[in-house]
């Protein structure tokens, strides 16, 4: 996310996160509304793997810096949230939804969309504060 074609490496990490929150959320919701559906197999997404994997050192299996001080924003776009079917029990209709795991689970995306919005309200705070001090003179 850029404000006038700037951006720090918070606003890009949390902005991404918030991307892979909705995502997830739309899983999660999607899991509910089917879940009277037969056969109908109960899917998650993940992305604190993915998002960990990208941020580590190229050394470390990870995307190349070109100052180890700096995060790899600019190839946070390529990366993409794994969705994978979740195991459980199944129903006598063949469905593995678990509303109680979906409920949880839009719990957890509720505290993390509030976490990464909270970071991006920060960091755009200090772009506002640093534009304003640069205006000053």
């Amino acid at each position: 996310m850029k404000i006038f074609g700037m951006t720090t490496s918070g606003i890009e990490v949390a902005s991404r996160s918030l991307d892979f929150v909705a995502d997830a959320t739309a899983r999660a919701t999607t899991n509910i509304a089917n879940a009277i559906v037969p056969n109908y197999k109960s899917v998650s997404s993940e992305f604190e793997e993915v998002m960990a994997q990208a941020l580590k050192t190229k050394e470390e299996g990870g995307m190349d810096k070109t100052n180890p001080r700096h995060l790899p924003i600019s190839q946070l776009s390529g990366i993409h949230p794994s969705h994978r079917v979740q195991p459980g029990l199944m129903g006598l209709d063949g469905n593995t939804v678990n509303m109680e795991t979906e409920m949880t689970r839009l719990g957890e995306m509720n505290i993390k969309y509030s976490a990464f919005s909270t970071i991006v309200t920060k960091e755009m705070g200090t772009l506002k504060s640093a534009i304003s001090l640069n205006a000053q003179g």
